[in-house]
């Protein structure tokens, strides 16, 4: 065979590969996208405080300070950093420029109370027995005020006994809804709050315009109706003997009748002491976070509060984390120090600070 017929042989599939690797199309490297998995569920923090009034002593040290943040100066982080901020407000609101010095009928002035809304509260239970403190008139100006002026939702009462037991929806991943709008997604928080009393009689007075924990059977209506517009529910429930560390009768039998019925947290006020935590059915009972804001400075136990913030994962709690206030100068909230911690806990038989519900 000659040179050349060899060399042909040769060259063939010389020029195939070289073809094959001259022509070979070119590919983009290979990339993974998260597009197609789902989004993890957004993770929201609820904080819920005790008892805030704003008159009495309160209002004269605002004056006497002309500082209208003076009571929530040192607490604003704790309440601004939450996706939800809740409280017992103890006291209905007026434009009156008339403080109440001392005795039991409370006044807010809206002078005093502009704290509430610069320190980021989102809702306010005002079902409590100093709901009718100033009248009809009042209560009804609270609500509004609220709601509309510094787009805080009032809950618990309302201008009939519909709006009273009517579910507050808020979710903190979209704009807070201050004229009854309906919430198209994100999660959806639904509060309800009661009272023992709609004066401060005893518990010997109803009104249509304040929901009252006497009726179980409308709790549980109330509950049912909530978890049609909200995919977690909060109860508040103002009850209970003031100044004792136990709940009574009552306190636990509307907390387990709220979780019966589908509530996934009750958040209790009234006692103006911290009392004992009972997680019934996996849902967490906090039968009374004491005092928040308040003048009561004659007792250790009166200066005392709790906070609690709330950790969910979607509509699953993840976790109750106890964060223990120190009421000073008569005034003023601050968060308790770790040895001032311990020793609040130990009152309530907490072994932690946190309640894991992993």
């Amino acid at each position: 065979m000659s040179k050349f017929v060899k060399s042909k042989f040769f060259l063939v599939p010389l020029v195939l590969v070289l073809g094959l690797v001259w022509f070979r199309p070119v590919t983009a490297p290979l990339t993974f996208s998260n597009d197609h998995l789902p989004k993890p569920p957004p993770t929201t923090t609820v904080l819920a405080v005790g008892d805030i009034m704003l008159s009495r002593n309160i209002g004269t040290k605002i004056e006497a300070a002309g500082n209208t943040d003076l009571p929530f100066e040192k607490i604003i982080p704790l309440v601004s950093e939450a996706n939800i901020a809740f409280g017992n407000l103890e006291c209905p609101l007026s434009d009156s420029t008339v403080r109440l010095r001392d005795g039991l009928v409370f006044r807010c002035l809206v002078a005093d109370a502009t704290g509430l809304k610069s320190a980021g509260f989102d809702i306010l239970g005002t079902a409590n027995n100093h709901s009718f403190d100033q009248g009809r008139n009042a209560l009804d100006f609270t609500i509004d005020y609220l709601r509309n002026v510094w787009g805080i939702l009032p809950v618990g009462t309302g201008q009939n006994f519909e709006e009273a037991h009517e579910a507050q929806v808020i979710s903190p991943h979209l704009s807070s809804p201050t004229s009854g709008e309906e919430l198209k997604e994100g999660v959806k928080f639904g509060f309800l709050a009661y009272s023992y009393s709609a004066r401060n009689d005893g518990g010997n007075t109803a009104d249509q315009q304040i929901a009252t924990i006497s009726d179980l059977n409308q709790l549980k209506i109330d509950i049912q109706q909530a978890k049609d517009r909200s995919e977690v529910i909060i109860v508040s429930m103002h009850a209970g003997i003031e100044y004792v560390r136990d709940p009574n009768q009552e306190q636990t039998d509307f907390a387990h009748a709220a979780i019966d019925a589908g509530a996934d947290i009750v958040i209790g006020h009234h006692p103006h002491w911290i009392q004992t935590i009972e997680v019934y059915k996996e849902k967490p009972i906090f039968y009374s976070l004491g005092n928040f804001i308040f003048d009561q400075s004659w007792s250790v136990d009166t200066t005392e509060g709790l906070a609690v913030r709330f950790t969910f994962r979607g509509k699953e709690l993840r976790q109750a984390e106890l964060l223990p206030i120190i009421i000073e100068n008569n005034c003023c909230p601050r968060p308790a120090t770790e040895t001032e911690t311990q020793n609040i806990l130990k009152k309530i038989n907490a072994t932690s600070s946190v309640i894991s519900f992993e």
